[in-house]
């Protein structure tokens, strides 16, 4: 009998990474090959550049679920079936760390770090301990806590960023706090952690008179993109008004400087309602989040380039709550939405107050909702793509053993 002829394991490669995270875990049981292939981080990474739009929700709540961005008209007509998926929270998160039991949102509160490659960055804070930070990948379901950061106002601002260095193959957390009494020129307080070495460490604040500024305050993730995180910020320079503009920080250099000005077109009188999210590889900055009647979205067709704003659309907020939402009338303008991507398909992905997920075609005026079934509780939303990506190993421990053994 002729012996099958083998595809080279560059071509077999190239094919598994083409397919879902799901499927990929399954075929680890095909053969010890398969199972070293899919297991390396190496393919972990082609895996990432097949899958990069490939967006989802998570909704940090419980039962832990997430729901996919993209999503066709039939999708939308049963949305629990084909675009959400349960989870569990990952053995290594636990409420404490000698504990056996997990974190749930019965623990304090969930604050999404931002998420990088699938990995997700999560604050749990309560009222009585520190904030612990964890890095997971909910698809995979591993985790790890990351060392505490040294205490600081507990009534201050805090804004944090996930992001990866490629420079030295590393994922970096930064975090942003202001105390409770600084003014708009005092300095925040910056510091990083490299994962490969779990340390924090103290580095160069943003420029006294810029202040991170979203929606609900400062305190939101940045969104990493083209190698740098993204955040809103208000800029105030002696003897001129405060401007807005989107600052980033450069993961490889480490240092805070400002992307692209706002639109000429956006009136200053809206500089509170504004959000910034994704499309595809793009910014896109939305207007008229919170409470505002209208909503509209701008995209930063070119990076780093402020004549490239493009306006797209607008949403008219009380028909989309009326529509959907099933809340009294008299009180809608009690809730608060924010947009958090434009997906490919040129839907909005709208959270509604925590409460509700909102898929909005702005071109055919059609609005789908879903409402995780947690008994009224809200949830915090957090966009992320599935992924390989493990944070162990990243993790200083894992680069201790990698070096003992080499």
């Amino acid at each position: 009998m002729r012996k099958v002829p083998q595809l080279p394991q560059e071509i077999i490669a190239n094919i598994l990474s083409r397919l879902p995270v799901k499927h990929l875990i399954q075929l680890k049981c095909v053969s010890k090959p398969w199972r070293s292939l899919i297991s390396d981080p190496q393919f972990a990474k082609l895996h990432l550049k097949a899958q990069s739009h490939n967006h989802r929700v998570l909704l940090l709540t419980e039962p832990l679920e997430s729901a996919a961005c993209e999503a066709s008209d039939d999708d939308l007509e049963d949305i629990k079936s084909k675009l959400i998926r349960e989870h569990q929270f990952p053995a290594a998160m636990k409420k404490t760390p000698d504990s056996d039991e997990l974190v749930d949102d019965h623990d304090g509160w969930f604050v999404s770090g931002g998420s990088c490659n699938g990995l997700i960055c999560v604050v749990i804070g309560t009222l009585i301990e520190s904030k612990r930070i964890f890095i997971w990948n909910p698809t995979i379901r591993e985790a790890n806590e990351l060392a505490k950061l040294s205490d600081f106002d507990p009534k201050g601002t805090f804004s944090y960023g996930l992001g990866y260095d490629s420079s030295i193959d590393d994922y970096k957390v930064v975090r942003i706090a202001r105390s409770s009494t600084a003014t708009a020129s005092d300095e925040a307080q910056v510091e990083i952690l490299a994962l490969k070495s779990n340390i924090w460490r103290r580095i160069q604040s943003l420029q006294p008179g810029i202040e991170i500024k979203g929606p609900m305050g400062p305190e939101y993730a940045g969104i990493f993109l083209h190698g740098a995180l993204h955040w809103l910020a208000a800029i105030t320079k002696t003897g001129s008004k405060t401007t807005y503009a989107i600052v980033a920080f450069d993961m490889v250099n480490e240092n805070f400087y400002e992307l692209v000005p706002l639109p000429d077109q956006i009136e200053e009188s809206k500089y509170d309602t504004l959000g910034l999210g994704i499309s595809g590889d793009n910014l896109c900055l939305f207007c008229g989040c919170g409470w505002e009647d209208v909503m509209e979205a701008w995209l930063l067709k070119e990076y780093g380039i402020k004549s490239s704003w493009t306006r797209l659309f607008n949403v008219d907020r009380q028909r989309l709550f009326e529509r959907e939402i099933e809340y009294d009338e008299a009180f809608y303008t009690l809730y608060y939405e924010n947009v958090l991507c434009y997906t490919n398909s040129g839907k909005l992905v709208i959270d509604h107050d925590g409460r509700a997920l909102i898929w909005h075609d702005p071109k055919e005026n059609t609005f789908k909702s879903f409402s995780p079934e947690n008994g009224g509780g809200g949830f915090t939303p957090v966009i992320y793509i599935e992924s390989l990506v493990s944070p162990n190993s990243y993790s200083a421990t894992n680069m201790q053993t990698t070096i003992h053994n080499s």
